[in-house]
């Protein structure tokens, strides 16, 4: 997929099963580089440097074959990010854990996954591929800060940015806890596109 945003030395273990993961360092986000961004707030920066967040939100997901919708939770720390996609009634759950060029994929029913190839083993497992480590900043409104980016505007004239093949439009923003947020999103590549709707984001908790 690209290679990893977090900097430093990490140990990824398997314990009790599969699902705890520690780790060995600390790391820190990169700032992504000064400019206009769309989901700028009193500090340009500060959405990028926000080291806990959680976010609850509906995904719509359309492929080239199929097209599907779910719950999403996101839970950014500073050592992991853990994305949970459920479907409704909570079938089709699949939980996924992204650390330093890992990902772990547990889809609910079946074999889980550890692996360093994050958009293959996305494309193996759910049948087609996003790169969640630019994703992790895309739903804040920010560009990737390790990737050039090229901002515009929609027919509607709200902000829009592209990068690394993807096109990110943003919508519907407000004011959360004193960020401006988009609280719609549409994230569109070559064979998929996902169109995001922000129902409930905090900062600061480990909910």
């Amino acid at each position: 997929m690209r290679q990893a945003i977090l900097t430093g030395r990490l140990a990824f273990h398997w314990l009790l099963g599969l699902m705890l993961i520690t780790q060995a360092g600390c790391s820190h986000l990169s700032r992504p580089q000064a400019g206009r961004l769309p989901g700028g707030s009193a500090s340009p920066y500060a959405l990028a440097e926000l080291e806990t967040w959680h976010l609850e939100g509906r995904i719509g997901i359309q492929t080239r074959n199929d097209a599907w919708q779910a719950h999403i939770v996101w839970n950014h720390e500073p050592r992991q990010d853990r994305v949970q996609v459920l479907g409704p009634l909570n079938q089709g759950a699949v939980s996924i854990v992204l650390r330093e060029g890992m990902i772990y994929i547990h889809p609910g029913s079946g074999e889980a996954v550890l692996s360093r190839e994050p958009e293959q083993a996305l494309r193996e497992r759910l049948g087609f591929a996003v790169p969640l480590y630019s994703v992790r900043y895309w739903i804040l409104g920010l560009p990737d800060p390790l990737h050039p980016h090229v901002m515009a505007d929609d027919t509607e004239g709200n902000p829009l940015f592209r990068q690394t093949g993807w096109e990110i439009g943003q919508s519907d923003f407000r004011l959360e806890h004193g960020y401006r947020i988009p609280g719609r999103l549409r994230i569109q590549g070559e064979d998929v596109k996902l169109k995001l709707v922000i129902d409930q984001w905090q900062t600061g908790i480990h909910p």
